[in-house]
Formats: C-alpha cells, sequence, structure tokens
C-alpha cells in the first residue's frame, strides 16, 4: 500500500504555535494509511514528517543535513528518525523537535546554527535543548521559540538576525525575546509575531526586508506593523498575512516576488492580495494561497518553481492550481498538498529535493507518494 501524503504546512518560516503538531498520529478512520503531517523544505533539502512520527529525508545533504550518518544525496525519502513532531531546514541545517519536546540539529555548523558549542558539522542529529515549542531555520541561524513563549536564537549573526545587539555568530542559544507567538527567518533577517498581533524584525535590512521604511540593518527588534496574523520570510524580503486576510510584502522584488506588477524594491509593506489564507516564501518566489483553496505564484521561475509550465518570471500572481490544502517553498522548488491528500512537487530538482527518484527540473507539478 502507498502511503499517502497529508501534511500541515510549516515551511521555513510561518506560524509556529505551541503544541500544534503533538499527538498527530495514525487516523484509524482514514484505512491506518499513515500520512504525511509537515513538510519543511530547506535551499536543496526536504524533510517529510509522518503521522506515526517518523522523519523522512531527501535531497542535498553535503554536509549531513539529512541526518542519516552520510553526506551522500538522496533521490527518494530514506528515514532516519522517530518520535518526531516538528521539524525545520535550513542551507545546510536541519532542526528536529522530538515528542519529549527535546530540540536535536543536524548538518552545517560554520556559524555555530547547530547551538552545540561548536563550529563542527554533524552528520546525525544531536540533542541541544529542552521545553522547546517550535523551530525556525534561516539560511544559517536558527530560532527558537520555547514552552514559555521566549525566543532564543544561534548561529550567524553578521547582520544583527539574532537580535542580541550584537553582530556576533552565537554558538549555543541566547535568549532574545518574551512573549513570542511565531517567528520566520530569512536569508540575513528575523521576523517575529508577538501576542498582541504586533510584528517585530531584526538583521539585514539592505533590500528592506524588514519593510520598516529604511535600508538600515537593525540589531535588535523593531517594530513594523500591527494586527498581523502571520509571517514568512524569503531570502531578501518578507510577506505578512494581516488579521483581515489582506497579503502585504516588503523587501527585494528584483523577479517580481513580491507580487506587485513591478520589479522595484519596497521600502515598506505593499498591499498585494486579498482574501488570503497563508502564503510561503523561497529564494526569490512566493506562493500564495487564497480561501477558495486555488493557488497562486508570482517571481522566479528559473527552475519552474512557480510549477505554470514555463521557466518566465511573474510580476503579479497568477492562478496555478485549485482545491489545495497546503503550501511550502524550498529555495526553487514548490511542494503543495490538495484537498484530496495527494503531494504535488515542482521546481529544481538538481538534488533529488522533489524526492521522485530523479534529479530531473520540473516545470509543472506532478504527483509524489511515498516509499512502501
Amino acid at each position: 500500500m502507498k502511503r499517502e501524503f497529508v501534511f500541515i504546512w510549516l515551511s521555513a518560516s510561518i506560524l509556529m504555535t505551541v503544541g500544534m503538531l503533538h499527538g498527530c498520529k495514525k487516523n484509524n478512520n482514514d484505512n491506518d494509511q499513515v500520512a504525511v503531517i509537515q513538510i519543511a523544505a530547506g535551499t536543496d533539502h526536504t524533510m517529510i514528517l509522518m503521522s506515526d512520527n517518523t522523519l523522512w529525508v531527501t535531497g542535498s545533504n553535503a554536509h549531513g543535513q539529512l541526518g542519516d550518518g552520510t553526506t551522500s544525496n538522496k533521490s527518494t525519502p530514506v528515514q532516519v528518525m522517530t518520535n518526531v513532531v516538528s521539524v525545520a531546514a535550513g542551507f545546510g541545517h536541519t532542526l528536529i523537535l522530538k515528542s519529549d519536546k527535546t530540540l536535536w540539529a543536524t548538518g552545517s555548523n560554520a556559524n555555530g546554527q547547530l547551538g552545540d558549542g561548536t563550529l563542527i558539522d554533524k552528520l546525525t542529529p544531536i540533542q541541544i535543548m529542552t521545553d522547546v515549542a517550535a523551530v525556525v531555520a534561516g539560511y544559517a541561524h536558527t530560532l527558537i521559540l520555547k514552552s514559555d513563549k521566549t525566543l532564543w536564537a544561534a548561529g550567524f549573526n553578521h547582520y544583527g538576525q539574532l537580535g542580541d545587539g550584537t553582530t556576533i555568530d552565537k554558538l549555543t542559544p541566547v535568549k532574545v525575546m518574551s512573549d513570542v507567538t511565531a517567528v520566520a527567518a530569512g536569508g540575513v533577517h528575523t521576523m517575529i509575531l508577538k501576542s498582541d498581533k504586533t510584528l517585530w524584525a531584526m538583521g539585514g535590512n539592505a533590500q528592506s526586508q524588514l519593510g520598516d521604511g529604511t535600508v538600515v540593518d537593525r540589531l535588535t527588534p523593531v517594530q513594523v506593523m500591527t494586527n498581523v496574523a502571520a509571517v514568512t520570510a524569503g531570502f531578501y524580503y518578507t510577506l505578512i498575512v494581516k488579521t483581515d486576510r489582506t497579503l502585504w510584502a516588503t523587501g527585494n522584488n528584483s523577479d517580481g516576488q513580491l507580487g506587485d506588477g513591478t520589479v522595484v524594491t519596497k521600502l515598506s509593506p505593499v498591499q498585494v492580495m486579498a482574501d488570503v489564507v497563508t502564503a510561503a516564501a523561497g529564494g526569490g518566489h512566493s506562493l500564495i494561497l487564497k480561501i477558495d483553496k486555488t493557488l497562486w505564484a508570482t517571481g522566479a521561475n528559473y527552475s519552474g518553481e512557480l510549477g505554470d509550465g514555463t521557466n518566465a518570471a511573474k510580476l503579479t500572481p497568477v492562478q496555478v492550481m485549485s482545491n489545495v490544502a497546503a503550501v511550502t517553498a524550498g529555495s526553487q522548488y514548490t511542494l503543495i498538498e490538495k484537498t484530496d491528500k495527494t503531494l504535488w512537487v515542482t521546481g529544481n530538482n538538481s538534488y533529488g529535493q522533489l524526492g521522485d527518484g530523479t534529479n530531473v527540473n520540473r516545470p509543472q507539478f506532478i504527483q509524489i507518494t511515498m516509499p512502501d
């Protein structure tokens, strides 16, 4: 029997809430099929979490980010861990949250992003922290939300993305802020959502990805918006969903990833769309899921990551699929779950990150099934 994909979207960024994935087990009303509950897309590697709490991996593994004890790439998913409830993927590192609320890390550690006090890459997951509720991975920095809603950070900090007032990398997690409900990590910037629905930003801002109206880096969090429901961070840009379901965007727009019809960088958030449920941001492409379950895409399309069958960039969102339940974005690839619980992928596949058993790029969505 094939395994059926059913995942809760949680890309390298958007809403991370305490306990949202705990207790997700096999559903006896679904013919006892093991389902996908989360997929995390890194730059070129994909982590797949099943409802039996097993973790499966595919794609690039040069730094040990797949956690299987090797540095060999994988083009189809292989199992690496059990008792997992959430996972996050960065450029070359992976963060894994287990059912006992312990945090584990594997892969690249050149800037201390694994948080273990060293600069040594790890080929298998090692335990980092306890009492963790959620975790997010940036390009080379790590953000950890503990059960008490305190935010902790480790890794690359040259632009102040850790928010501790310095530009010094941290080899172990440092406390940054309290009363945090969600966090998003971009290339070198960080976005924080507090319980009062205010949005705060810190880190690199050369492309105005912080949305504060400047191009000044911020070494500590600054408030940029109110009435925010969710946020996701691309490499040099940010997508924001407000409580009225409008989508706003700020930062780099060189490929049309902000979706406003231009290629002009925005210094502060501009409204892009209405009736939005959620969004996913990749390296330079954006995916937008609307209330009617249609999926829209905008921005870079060099590897077919928009899934419209072309390699042409889009400056405004175009509809690429209907009956979509969830979406996540890697650097130049996209994964979606449809309402019929099937998984579809498109875009760059140079390292096997699409999990279809090949290294062939896909310019439009193809369906994927898990190994038996």
